[in-house]
């Protein structure tokens, strides 16, 4: 007989989105266990493609330094057509992204990488419980309790699995998504000792062959085509001159896309007919592959000494319906949406997935945010994976070669929807522009939304007021400019005051306070905010920061006054909070004007569409935009929070 432990959170599979949501865990203090049937992490192929958004996610934690110094930062992408007669031809070298959206852009560093980081990063903090060749066998709830969120209503049966090979590169695994058929049962090569897990809730992120989802009784719904892929990874002897460049081609041979990588790597996904699919799935050779990549890119040479993963796919698109089930079993990443890898965003939605439903869970868990609450997860990330479902579907029409009525290839045109949807990858759909509807989580600009109910039936909801701040978006992610410490000069991005560790964060955007009537406001604000018997001050009791280690709310403020003009002691105390073992809080007060040593500086409150009146707006632990209303609304805030808050949290003596 094994043991029995219990866990606030089990995480299955210890992929990317797996290891985001233990990072969540980690950092928030929880208690959870990660299980993975694998003895070891990704060590090479798999996904490679890191967007804007997800380097700003792994920046919030301290990891995106070191990605971003290994990774290759994709910066042009060049498209290459076959003319009338043949040749093959360059037709256009534009930006890969477009300039703006973030302070990241597209980068390409190996899945094996981003794994190891996030591990590190887990095991840093003690909390979470690692178990490799560990799979679940059996789920069990108990109904009777499962709704009361102080209870452990999940049993799941774990057992150990005998590795049963090697770590190898190639193969027929699929890249960044894997679009295969539903798994059989296979209980062969199990051993060991029994674990059962008692837990409340569950994260499944296992896969596109996900055994918690196949355990609720769910089932990936879409479809595959009889387009074949073949993916390469090598380090390239050439003489195309765009190697180091994204680059599409498209030829009567067929589509090739080279993708430049880490350490002169390159990843190449080449167009198959299917006796070729079929080869190289009997042969397992590589070089079946390496020949088609010649043919599309003749007059130029393509060899290479070493072939470092290799494999092929059917291009397909599924997507799950249902995410989440009683606010205890959650679904995310491939166990959610399957696709081909050519968008790029396997990796990086489910791990945005995760950093969505990660901050959620544990807030729940410590009692800060209502169980409510995790109703907002299937409402926020389905859409966005519906509509990766679609863009993929363009991706694919837009690569696939097409045959006109003789059975020829058509090629050498990129039409006008390939062309959108490939700009619309690297930017809005890259995860920088997704924007949450409103629910519960996000105060809606209107009156009154169908959903957007609060828990306090007498409780009017609160109501955001966009024209303050009119280039911003409710329930959007706050874009990140430099702003300037009002005490040092020292400049940084918005988003680098804004880590994940679970706190929510008040920004005051003061307009001008060099003149008195802001001045008064803000005064006003500390007589209100600060008042013990405000909803901030009761969340932020010391019994509760100190067990978090943070306060529940921080608050800020970002003013447009000349910064000379302006002294620090001047303004109200909540924005220069004072402690017996630190003294003063510098970190609270930022300007938006020009930097000594940076460009791009003294543009915030222009870009963000705010006047000398300035605003607030109350950003969620994952930096989206939750309430944004004037800086007098403190009663319109206060229902807000009240709304997503268990009563029994908002008394300092119990909390």
């Amino acid at each position: 007989m094994g043991d029995t432990v219990r866990t606030d959170v089990l995480i299955v599979g210890a992929g990317p989105a797996g290891l985001m949501a233990a990072a969540w865990m980690a950092q928030m203090g929880v208690q959870a266990m990660i299980i993975d049937q694998k003895a070891y992490h990704t060590r090479c192929g798999r996904a490679d493609g890191l967007e804007s958004r997800t380097l700003e996610i792994l920046d919030s934690f301290g990891l995106a330094d070191r990605v971003w110094a290994e990774a290759n930062h994709t910066v042009e992408i060049a498209l290459w057509g076959g003319t009338v007669d043949g040749k093959l031809q360059r037709q256009t070298v534009t930006p890969n992204s477009q300039p703006g959206w973030s302070r990241f852009h597209e980068s390409t560093l190996s899945q094996a990488k981003v794994e190891e980081y996030l591990m590190e990063y887990v095991r840093g903090h003690g909390n979470v419980d690692i178990r490799r060749e560990t799979t679940p066998i059996t789920l069990e709830i108990d109904y009777d309790t499962i709704d009361d969120h102080s209870k452990f209503p999940i049993r799941v049966n774990l057992e150990s699995v005998a590795s049963l090979s090697k770590p190898h590169c190639n193969g027929m695994e699929t890249p960044g998504s894997d679009t295969s058929s539903e798994p059989h049962s296979d209980d062969s090569g199990y051993a060991g000792m029994d674990t059962v897990v008692e837990t409340k809730y569950i994260v499944g992120c296992d896969g596109a062959r996900s055994w918690v989802r196949k355990e609720l009784g769910l089932r990936l719904e879409g479809e595959s085509s009889s387009d074949y892929w073949g993916v390469l990874d090598i380090l390239p002897l050439t003489n195309f001159p765009d190697i180091r460049k994204r680059s599409i081609l498209k030829t009567k041979h067929g589509t090739l896309m080279v993708i430049p990588r880490e350490r002169k790597l390159v990843r190449i996904y080449v167009e198959l007919h299917s006796d070729v699919a079929t080869r190289y799935r009997e042969e397992e050779d590589g070089e079946v592959l390496i020949n088609e990549v010649e043919k599309i890119m003749r007059p130029y040479m393509m060899k290479t000494k070493n072939i470092e993963w290799s494999t092929t796919y059917a291009v397909g698109q599924r997507v799950c319906p249902k995410i989440g089930l009683h606010n205890r079993i959650f679904l995310a990443g491939d166990a959610i949406h399957t696709h081909s890898p050519k968008a790029g965003q396997g990796m990086n939605v489910s791990m945005q997935d995760t950093f969505n439903l990660g901050w959620k869970l544990a807030s729940v868990i410590q009692g800060t945010l209502h169980p409510q609450i995790l109703e907002t997860y299937q409402q926020e990330r389905l859409p966005v994976a519906e509509r990766l479902i679609a863009l993929d579907q363009r991706l694919c029409r837009g690569m696939c070669s097409r045959r006109d009525a003789d059975g020829e290839t058509n090629h050498s045109w990129f039409d006008e929807d390939h062309r959108r949807a490939m700009e619309e990858e690297n930017s809005s759909a890259s995860g920088l522009a997704v924007i949450y509807k409103p629910n519960l989580l996000v105060a809606s600009t209107t009156p009154c939304v169908a959903g957007a109910k609060p828990r306090n039936d007498e409780m009017a909801p609160s109501r955001s007021k966009p024209s303050l701040a009119t280039n911003l978006r409710v329930g959007a992610r706050i874009p990140s400019m430099l702003i300037i410490n009002q005490s040092d000069a020292q400049a940084c991005h918005l988003q680098q005051i804004l880590s994940s560790t679970g706190q929510w964060n008040l920004i005051i955007f003061g307009g001008d306070i060099a003149n008195p009537r802001q001045i008064w406001r803000l005064s006003h604000l500390e007589e209100t905010l600060g008042h013990p018997e405000s909803i901030i001050q009761r969340l932020n009791n010391h019994a509760s920061v100190t067990t978090r280690g943070f306060s529940c709310v921080g608050m800020c403020l970002i003013h447009c006054a000349d910064r000379h003009s302006i002294e620090l002691q001047d303004l109200p105390t909540i924005f220069r909070p004072w402690t017996e073992d630190h003294g003063v809080d510098y970190s609270k007060v930022w300007v938006d004007e020009e930097a000594y040593h940076h460009t791009g500086g003294g543009q915030l409150y222009k870009s963000f569409g705010i006047g000398l009146e300035g605003c607030m707006v109350l950003l969620r632990p994952d930096q989206h935009l939750a309430f944004l209303s004037d800086m007098d609304d403190v009663k319109g805030l206060e229902r807000f929070l009240m709304s997503i808050t268990p009563e029994e949290c908002r008394n300092p003596v119990i909390c």
